[in-house]
């Protein structure tokens, strides 16, 4: 499998990169940069302080901004920001910016442990070619084979280009841009794990694909991560990766239904589950798919409702009763990283009525113990009815308050004390009336994690 991919036989390896570029020059005529990339898995979002200035941040997944410095000796510190608004300090490094390089720091690992690996990177390349390398963090246990193939974006055309093993010393090799497809393999084999879409490449710049398991809906999955010299990241995902779907019925009419996807001809239904609980998930390739909701006997409740599923995506059909309209389903995206220090909880607001009169919006207040809804720092201020909402809260065990403003004064529809977040995962919280309840309203809370956590 060759092919005519090489713009040179240049191959710079990390080393040689240091040492080319690690002159006493301190010239403020000469400058580079500094930036950081977060590929801890369950880490909350990481701060990259310069000289104790705080810079930016990034989540995982993630860069920071690219910073310029002149060519100088610098004293970096990564941080976070506890449940007390404290910083927390996760490591503290010495680094030499160089003329014309990006001395990228990437965090990778269990966040309790973090491993940082500093590449360095040139800012450009020849004109009319690309720079790439590949950074492999996606564990100790596995090594790739990557391939690069052109024109065709067969497999069978690749070329092997790298055998990146865990944190592997970064070689850039240089080709001429263009369009591109890459794969990757387990070293040795030619068993495709992972195939990206046709990508182009850029001329004048570098690019460093960072390999990590992609901890969404495959397991064992595995994404790229192309860092530039941009202050964003390029996620490339495995294009023969599914999605997965599931359903809750919010409605107290229908006591027991199951839900189906239908596209053309093809259909998948769930199993029959009661109402205010969740379905089982169903698996299927990225699309868009007509919903139904069904009785116990297969009968079609309400359908056609567009609900759209992207590679590696997790949806939820939440089905409520709009007071005007009847029967409604609201798509809700499901996060999966197995975020440990910090959560996102997604707030579905159902409520629409007080004591006779319309709710147009509620807020919703997390407060930690000894916390009042006013010192809270955790607050979605008016979430509409029949909307989403999210709000990042720490790993902690929270009262949350649901509350309405009724002529200046605030309502406490419902509260729930001892609501815990300290599990692995992110939230799907859905706010709803319940007439069983004594305060008329209830709150369901949903922990969304991927299976495959290390």
């Amino acid at each position: 499998m060759r092919g005519p991919l090489f713009k040179t036989a240049l191959t710079t390896s990390l080393l040689a990169t240091l040492t080319a570029c690690s002159g006493d020059d301190s010239s403020s005529s000469k400058s580079g940069y500094i930036q950081l990339y977060n590929g801890s898995y369950n880490s909350p979002y990481t701060r990259l302080f310069i000289e104790d200035a705080e810079r930016s941040g990034t989540d995982f997944g993630g860069v920071t901004t690219r910073h310029n410095y002149s060519a100088n000796n610098y004293d970096v510190s990564f941080k976070y920001l506890d449940a007390n608004d404290s910083y927390i300090t996760i490591s503290e490094k010495a680094v030499s910016v160089k003329d014309d390089m990006t001395q990228l720091w990437v965090m990778n690992g269990d966040f309790s442990e973090p491993t940082f690996s500093e590449l360095s990177v040139p800012t450009g390349s020849d004109e009319g070619a690309i720079n790439l390398g590949f950074f492999n963090i996606a564990g100790e246990d596995i090594s790739f084979d990557v391939y690069l193939a052109n024109d065709d974006g067969l497999f069978e055309t690749a070329e092997l280009i790298a055998s990146p093993r865990y944190l592997n010393e970064l070689a850039l090799q240089s080709f001429d841009e263009g369009y591109y497809t890459l794969y990757l393999t387990q070293s040795g084999s030619t068993d495709v794990l992972f195939e990206s879409a046709s990508i182009y490449l850029n001329d004048d710049a570098s690019y460093v694909a960072m390999i990590r398991s992609s901890y969404a809906t495959e397991e064992h999955g595995i994404t790229l991560d192309l860092v530039t010299s941009s202050n964003t990241v390029t996620t490339l995902k495995h294009q023969n990766a599914q999605g997965q779907l599931r359903f809750i019925n919010t409605i107290d009419d229908y006591p027991q239904t199951s839900f189906s996807a239908t596209r053309g001809s093809a259909s998948s239904t769930s199993q029959v589950t009661a109402n205010d609980s969740y379905s089982n998930y169903i698996e299927l390739a990225p699309n868009s798919y007509s919903i139904a909701m069904l009785d116990e006997q297969g009968n079609a409740i309400v359908d056609n409702f567009l609900l759209t599923l992207e590679r590696e995506q997790s949806n939820v059909g939440v089905f409520y009763k709009d007071k005007d309209y009847g029967p409604r389903m609201m798509t809700v995206k499901e996060t999966l990283t197995p975020s440990s220090y910090s959560h996102k909880v997604t707030v579905v607001n159902l409520i629409d009525s007080y004591a006779g009169q319309n709710i147009t919006d509620v807020d919703v207040v997390f407060t930690l113990n000894g916390e009042t809804v006013d010192d809270a720092k955790n607050i979605i201020d008016g979430i509409d009815q029949y909307d989403q909402e999210d709000q990042v809260v720490d790993n902690e065990i929270y009262t949350t308050y649901v509350l309405y403003e009724d002529n200046g004064q605030q309502i406490v529809l419902m509260q729930q004390g001892d609501m815990d977040f300290s599990q692995e995962g992110n939230y799907i919280l859905i706010l709803e009336h319940d007439e069983t309840t004594s305060t008329g309203y209830k709150m369901t809370l949903e922990r969304t994690v991927t299976d495959s956590v290390e």
